[in-house]
């Protein structure tokens, strides 16, 4: 960036983009998978705030029992031969999904819309340990963020099209 024109010169806000460097904003592929990841991880931020409400944001698995508890109640039980399953349900308590929502979130904004110098696979299959990512491309990190909250070639394809992407538990046809 120019230092001595300066993006909070021309907007006030130094986080805001400045009109009159329209090269620092994210084009169209970009803003989809960084709008849509973003509204994913609002999306289970928010079912694990409410969940947290409810009871406790850490909860522990009874092996006794075969329930997952917070501190004041059942979570969630289950029969003896599906234990795997509650153990998963103990290990994606509210406290664990925040926490991974907020580094989501620190991930995207080192990432996300801005140019930057990471790894990624080239062309060839090959690793690039400095590949180099302008403002308006998505780097594989940004990308391997997105599909951990379901987004895909047919979520790319219906944001493209202004449709509604499909979110966790809806059914492809």
């Amino acid at each position: 960036m120019d230092p001595q024109l300066r993006r909070e010169d021309h907007t006030g806000v130094e986080r805001e983009p400045c009109h009159h460097y329209p090269h620092h904003r994210v084009t169209a592929q970009g803003e989809d998978i960084l709008a849509w990841t973003e509204s994913a991880i609002t999306r289970v931020e928010k079912v694990a705030r409410l969940s947290a409400t409810e009871g406790s944001a850490r909860w522990l698995l009874d092996d006794n029992s075969y329930a997952v508890r917070d501190d004041r109640s059942v979570v969630a039980r289950t029969r003896e031969e599906r234990v795997t399953s509650i153990s998963h349900i103990a290990l994606n308590d509210p406290e664990t999904v925040l926490r991974r929502c907020a580094a989501d979130r620190k991930i995207l904004e080192l990432h996300g819309g801005r140019g930057h110098s990471c790894s990624a696979i080239d062309a060839d299959g090959d690793l690039d340990e400095d590949a180099r990512f302008y403002d308006h491309e998505v780097c594989d990190t940004v990308r391997a963020v997105a599909a951990g909250y379901g987004w895909n070639d047919k979520t790319s394809l219906a944001t493209a099209q202004g449709q509604t992407p499909p979110t966790e538990g809806d059914r492809m046809t």
